[in-house]
């Protein structure tokens, strides 16, 4: 069943208390209508870091006791004399508005600590979860293998994999395969075709790491979905998807558009890099550098080892990112929004992802205006199902050279050069 927040959204809280991980179909368990509230963070700091793993904490009344792991009653899996309540469990949260369901979180129970508040008049568990990238760092290439003649190591495919080994592919069939090693299901794939050709990786390496290193060779991004989808973008989606491209939402504080709450804007040099120096696994050290930014900024480096296969493909890479990063501009990095003040906002607090360019408008006091396109790096949500509180923050990156002030329009200020 799924719980109302409020009179126009609706919020479903699932658990696969009868699964396996990776099971190609889950077994929910409905926990919704023990919902205090709901914690979920996901994405990254700015566009120069990398992806980390989404969390959502899950504040459920157990009243009843029926979320200790100590249990024997709800859910308790008599046969193998057991709790159900188990670490890596699949948890799935979903929202509802005017009849669309909108994917949240998807991940994987694991902290499960129950508390006794009001001097044990109360009881909650606090579900810490986590998304597919924690069973990823904790995951070598190497699959489990085939143990001939092993107790629980007979079926290939089931409770075995055969060896692993590469050859030299595309950035996206690597991560692809990298995933098939631990029988990733292929439902939770989202893989975008790669523009460049990786070499091999060592079968000891961990696993996150071997697919943020396709990343990075790829000049890609790579994180979970909201619906548990590993997602594989390559370096051109900026320019050619239409989420991308195209405004999907236009915020402001004049009363025009859609309402926010607050938000925070820069001007520094915290994400400015002027010099890149990339070295792919035996090859030459390739070196660009943005003269005119390091005159003004001084040096600011980037070293990096790569997978590629050629220099001329490393050359390509760093010569895309220094157009992005060699000069500072002010920049919109976060939007705080509260979606019960308008519900035309509620289909883009729920539907809003990584990579989707906003548009944002700022009217000063003074009556001056300052406006840009930006794209979604993190999405965090707060809500309170008691105190029908639920705030949505993001935090943004540039969308290219699209910054301008009214009356300002100077290169290096309000606005800079993008690859293309």
């Amino acid at each position: 069943m799924t719980v109302a927040f409020d009179s126009d959204v609706n919020l479903t809280v699932e658990i696969g208390f009868d699964s396996e991980p990776f099971d190609n179909s889950q077994s929910f368990t409905d926990v919704s209508e023990y919902v205090r509230g709901i914690t979920m963070r996901k994405g990254r700091s700015n566009e120069l870091g990398q992806f980390v793993a989404g969390t959502c904490n899950l504040l459920l009344s157990n009243a009843d006791n029926r979320f200790n792991p100590t249990q024997t009653g709800v859910y308790y899996d008599s046969t193998n004399q057991r709790t159900k309540i188990q670490p890596l469990k699949t948890v799935r949260v979903r929202a509802t508005y005017n009849s669309v369901t909108y994917d949240l979180f998807y991940g994987f129970l694991d902290q499960i600590p129950v508390s006794y508040p009001a001097l044990g008049a109360d009881s909650v568990v606090t579900f810490g979860c986590v998304d597919a990238f924690k069973i990823f760092q904790s995951q070598t290439i190497q699959s489990v293998g085939w143990k001939l003649g092993q107790v629980g190591f007979s079926e290939i495919g089931s409770s075995t994999r055969l060896g692993y080994s590469d050859v030299v592919e595309s950035s996206s069939v690597r991560v692809s395969r990298l995933l098939d090693s631990i029988g990733f299901p292929s439902a939770l794939k989202s893989i975008q075709t790669g523009t460049m050709n990786v070499q091999q990786q060592a079968i000891n390496k961990n696993l996150l790491a071997a697919m943020r290193e396709c990343e990075l060779a790829e000049n890609a991004q790579f994180f979970i979905g909201p619906d548990g989808k590993a997602t594989f973008r390559n370096r051109d989606y900026k320019l050619s998807n239409a989420k991308a491209i195209t405004v999907q939402a236009i915020f402001d504080n004049s009363g025009s558009n859609l309402p926010y709450e607050d938000v925070v804007t820069s001007f520094d040099t915290n994400e400015v890099l002027n010099v890149y120096e990339w070295t792919r696994s035996n090859g030459n050290t390739q070196y660009v550098a943005d003269a005119d930014s390091i005159n003004r900024y001084t040096a600011k480096t980037s070293t990096a080892s790569t997978i590629n296969t050629s220099d001329a493909n490393v050359k390509s890479i760093i010569e895309q990112k220094i157009s992005e990063t060699s000069t500072p501009i002010e920049r919109i990095d976060a939007l705080e929004i509260s979606p019960r003040q308008d519900t035309a906002l509620w289909p883009k607090v729920l539907g809003l992802g990584f990579g989707d360019r906003v548009k944002v408008n700022i009217t000063n006091p003074n009556g001056s205006t300052f406006s840009d396109e930006v794209w979604i790096e993190s999405i965090e949500h707060n809500i309170s199902s008691a105190q029908q509180n639920w705030n949505y923050n993001i935090s943004l990156s540039p969308a290219g050279s699209s910054a301008w002030i009214l009356g300002q329009a100077k290169l290096g200020e309000g606005t800079r050069f993008a690859y293309a």
